[in-house]
């Protein structure tokens, strides 16, 4: 739990820089990573490793890396990367559903930015405070959902 908390922190502050400047820094991806990669140690010390849910968990940060390079980065490579390297730490199927609330988030809120003309179809918008808003539900909604 430690590490996911950690990790919505990191992505909290990422928020602010990404809604700022559209960008991820390098610091916050190396911070998820290092998190990860803490996670994975903490497993295999405490005699519970899963090296498969872990290489699982990378597959969505993955495909996001490749959508960012197909779509000439109408999804940013810092949000694959931010994707990718908080993976580990939450596992496969909480990120899972992480994503799949920051896609549908983003996707209410950027239809209501177009149905207010307040943006065009092809404006940029911020995807890691979707991410985290993902993360805070999955922490803080009732076992079951997240």
């Amino acid at each position: 739990m430690i590490f996911e908390i950690s990790i919505l922190v990191i992505l909290i502050i990422s928020s602010i820089e990404d809604i700022r400047k559209k960008e991820v820094l390098l610091w916050e991806i190396i911070a998820c990573a290092m998190l990860s990669l803490s996670s994975a140690v903490y497993g295999f010390v405490s005699k519970n490793p899963d090296m498969a849910g872990i290489l699982l968990s990378l597959i969505p940060g993955g495909l996001m890396l490749f959508l960012a390079f197909a779509t000439r980065q109408s999804i940013g490579y810092g949000d694959g990367l931010i994707v990718l390297a908080a993976g580990p730490s939450l596992g496969l199927y909480k990120l899972l559903f992480v994503m799949a609330i920051a896609f549908f988030a983003s996707s209410i809120f950027s239809g209501l930015l177009v149905a207010f003309k307040r943006a065009g179809k092809k404006t940029r918008i911020p995807f890691v405070p979707f991410l985290a808003l993902g993360t805070g539900l999955m922490l803080f909604l009732p076992a079951g959902w997240g």
